[in-house]
């Protein structure tokens, strides 16, 4: 992975409905390896295992929470930058070639009880 993000949806009296990101949860950004002119990557960057400690400044014990991380990958091509080298293409600025894949955690729940 290359950045770890930790999300608290908010607890309203009708349940769990607004995310807040924690800003100082994420790391900085790796950086890319992709070349645009052959499409090619290299798994060089971002780290095999990343492990963080998360401290939430808003934590209430007498209050119900729940949390899930949320892990960027390292940046790689998008089929549109294949295409574009392989058929010799122009693309529109507007189109994204590179991709960073995410994973989410399960949610992580505390209970006051």
């Amino acid at each position: 992975p290359d950045t770890l993000l930790s999300f608290k949806p908010s607890n309203t009296r009708f349940g769990y409905n607004s995310r807040k990101l924690d800003g100082k949860g994420k790391l900085a950004p790796v950086g890319t390896t992709v070349n645009m002119e052959t499409a090619e990557y290299s798994n060089t960057i971002g780290s095999p295992q990343l492990i963080a400690i998360f401290k939430d400044p808003e934590f209430n014990p007498l209050q119900s929470a729940v949390y899930y991380l949320r892990a960027l990958e390292i940046p790689t091509p998008r089929w549109t930058l294949y295409d574009k080298v392989r058929f010799g293409v122009e693309m529109d600025d507007k189109v994204p070639l590179v991709q960073q894949g995410r994973a989410f955690s399960s949610p992580i729940w505390y209970s006051p009880r």
